[in-house]
């Protein structure tokens, strides 16, 4: 059957940028687009079924490279300096996890359905480690296949791996282990989910490597996964001077920046995606000059995925989106937190580069939505995701724009970053399947599913403080906005 979506402005592709048509149209069959212009070109298809889009932006699906894939503890940290959850080694020794199986399988239905309901078509995760210890269970990321597949997203999925860990005592100080043994039995078995994901003969569902941080990785267990990524031919990601600490070590230790540190090893390159890489010279509370660090990720092809929201809840930002960019960094967006929505990291990402570089014209909307888009799909290595092209997946996001929140529309890709969020997402097509239709999505019940989330939510943070190794006990670990009393 051939469908076509008119009506409204459809993002297209050409010439290797996006282009705005008023008025204009999609057609795909299958699993692929074949047209992309107006309806009276006569090189239009004709179409077995017509969505009418009038007052929508009809755009490529949203590609979230770095979302959390569980039901996160995210709301505790807001507001809240600290946390009790990385403060012992009584953490990460062998005890049970919190979720039992059932609140697995809760957890990843719950994440997939979010994605998809706030506009991302494809995503990769990242699942904290707060309710599982040093390892991710077995069954996580095999739920999470199993959630996109029934509900139709489009996943990369991958097992944690490192072999170091650090822990925090109660007096604020610092001890890291080092299991090189540990690292390398988690590389194995990420390379066996690769494997076992590929034997699924689903097109949707692939895997990548995910050496957890570039800090809890030694140099031969980073060098192993470059080696061994660049021989399975899959994206690699890891988690990269998110924070201060992790510049000051390797600047005391080794005289170098964490980007030179990569650098050295040869691990820097286009299969990698770098996520956060805030800390890096240059930055206000590094020092040095930032050129040189930009230059070695921009020469090697290296990508980052950028989280703003999240690390703005902290009072931290990145200096700037728009100077990486212009350094000829691809740049991707991802959620990292709840609510995974990609619209609110554009508008954040937007933002914030204009308040670090003091500059209205920095970090545009037209800028971040390439992020969110055609970012994301250089970083997977996919020319057929993030733009609507014939021979392209029909991957498709549909956002309502004629709503009052949004109010009058002069340029639609302003109006979605700047005054839209993922909640205005109407339409989801993956491979050209609909997913979410009227802004639901097909295939679940989604109150009994919040229902059920929200009970899961309830052990994981009662858990989370009764594991607390120190004195403090629920409001003391996590106040609340305002005094609360219960009947």
């Amino acid at each position: 059957m051939k469908v076509k979506i008119q009506g409204g402005f459809v993002v297209g592709y050409r010439e290797g940028h996006h282009e705005l048509l008023e008025g204009g149209c999609v057609v795909y069959e299958g699993s692929e687009i074949l047209f992309v212009g107006f309806p009276d070109d006569p090189a239009c298809p004709a179409a077995d079924r017509v969505i009418s889009a009038p007052g929508k932006l009809v755009s490529p699906g949203l590609i979230n490279l770095h979302c959390i894939a569980n039901i996160d503890l995210q709301p505790l940290r807001i507001d809240v300096a600290g946390g009790g959850y990385l403060r012992d080694k009584a953490w990460f020794e062998g005890e049970e996890h919190i979720f039992d199986a059932a609140d697995f399988e809760t957890s990843a239905r719950f994440s997939v359905a979010a994605l998809l309901r706030h506009g991302s078509t494809t995503f990769c995760n990242v699942t904290t480690m707060a309710s599982k210890r040093f390892d991710d269970p077995e069954i996580e990321p095999r739920l999470l296949a199993e959630a996109a597949a029934e509900l139709g997203a489009r996943a990369y999925l991958a097992h944690n791996f490192q072999d170091h860990s650090r822990y925090h005592h109660s007096d604020g100080s610092a001890e890291v282990v080092h299991d090189a043994a540990a690292g390398r039995r988690g590389l194995e078995r990420a390379v066996r989910l690769v494997e076992e994901l590929r034997d699924l003969g689903e097109e949707r569902i692939a895997g990548f490597l995910f050496p957890y941080t570039t800090q809890t990785c030694s140099d031969p267990l980073l060098k192993e996964a470059s080696r061994v990524g660049r021989e399975l031919g899959v994206p690699i990601r890891s988690h990269f001077a998110q924070y201060l600490y992790e510049a000051e070590e390797t600047l005391a230790k080794r005289g170098l920046s964490p980007v030179e540190r990569l650098a050295e090893l040869g691990v820097l390159g286009p299969e990698l995606t770098l996520t956060h890489a805030i800390y890096i010279r240059g930055h206000p509370q590094v020092g040095g000059e930032m050129d040189g660090d930009l230059s070695l990720l921009a020469d090697s092809g290296t990508h980052v995925a950028h989280c703003p929201v999240v690390f703005s809840r902290r009072g931290e930002l990145l200096r700037s989106f728009q100077r990486y960019l212009d350094a000829g960094i691809n740049l991707a967006l991802g959620t990292d937190t709840v609510p995974p929505d990609l619209v609110a990291e554009m508008r954040m990402a937007s933002t914030l580069s204009k308040v670090a570089d003091d500059d209205a014209e920095s970090g545009s909307a037209a800028a971040v939505f390439d992020a969110a888009t055609l970012g994301g799909a250089r970083a997977l290595g996919r020319d057929d995701l993030g733009r609507l092209e014939p021979g392209a997946k029909a991957d498709i996001s549909v956002f309502n724009l004629h709503a009052l929140h949004i109010g009058v529309v002069d340029d639609p890709i302003k109006a979605l970053v700047h005054y839209g969020n993922g909640v205005d997402t109407e339409t989801v097509i993956v491979g050209g399947r609909t997913v979410v239709e009227n802004g639901h999505v097909l295939g679940t019940s989604e109150f009994e599913l919040l229902d059920t989330a929200q009970q899961a939510w309830q052990r994981y943070k009662k858990g989370l403080i009764a594991r607390e190794p120190g004195s403090r006990r629920g409001e003391e670990l996590y106040p609340r906005s305002f005094p609360w009393r219960q009947r």
